[in-house]
């Protein structure tokens, strides 16, 4: 795979991760009273929907013709860097399981465990595009 491939690849999963941040950040925000049975389940969807994103951007990142791999040739310098966001990917995906066993507790407290990954998820993005821009001088972006 071609440098510029592995670029789109990535902007691309980056975007859609950025856009299932938004529908999860939409979704706790929402407001509850009165309405609590609707307000949680467009939560578990907006999670549901995290995690597939979630999902595939690993599997973007460490599949066997992954970023990670492809930068182990192309910046050997970055393989540290790819280790750290690669434990991330536990870390978060741990918070996430986290966030959808809240789903039957009070709201405040699915609210604190969804912010929680949103909050890893900012980081790891971050560290990701810098990642990125080291290893190909690109700012993948991610903006619609």
């Amino acid at each position: 795979m071609g440098d510029d491939q592995a670029v789109a690849i990535v902007r691309g999963r980056r975007s859609d991760l950025r856009a299932a941040l938004i529908a999860a950040e939409a979704a706790i925000a929402a407001p509850i009273p009165g309405r609590s049975v609707d307000w949680a389940t467009r939560v578990r969807t907006a999670l549901a929907q995290l995690r597939v994103a979630f999902s595939e951007h690993v599997v973007t990142a460490e599949g066997p013709d992954g970023l990670f791999a492809q930068l182990a040739v192309r910046a050997p310098r970055l393989s540290n860097a790819c280790q750290n966001l690669g434990d991330e990917h536990a870390t978060i995906t741990e918070a996430l399981t986290k966030a959808e066993g809240a789903l039957t507790g009070p709201p405040e407290e699915v609210r604190e465990a969804v912010l929680t990954v949103l909050a890893l998820l900012a980081r790891h993005r971050q560290r990701g595009a810098d990642l990125m821009y080291e290893a190909y001088a690109v700012d993948i972006g991610g903006e619609d």
